[in-house]
């Protein structure tokens, strides 16, 4: 996790509460943009499609990621959500 102020206009009490908290203990932006950084410039991952990645690392994906259903229920509820209609294939 990133520490920013992205949503820090819409907290409830609770983390609002918390936020101080774990604030320290968080990436700040540059840490948080390493990986990014990483698979758009290094020729070691130019290769690699369909990775999840974490720290420059790839990380296995959670299995609910996999699952054809759940993720096309995703897409249909995302694209009604912000106004689109088209499949993502």
């Amino acid at each position: 996790m990133v520490r920013t102020n992205f949503g820090s206009e819409d907290q409830a009490g609770f983390f609002q509460i918390i936020s101080p908290l774990v604030r320290p203990f968080l990436k700040t932006p540059t840490q948080g943009a390493w990986t990014p950084i990483h698979l758009a410039s290094s020729p070691d991952v130019e290769a690699i499609t369909g990775q999840f990645f974490a720290n420059r690392k790839p990380k296995t994906a959670n299995k609910a990621a996999g699952d054809v259903d759940v993720t096309a229920r995703l897409w249909r509820v995302s694209a009604d959500l912000v106004g689109l209609t088209a499949s993502p294939r």
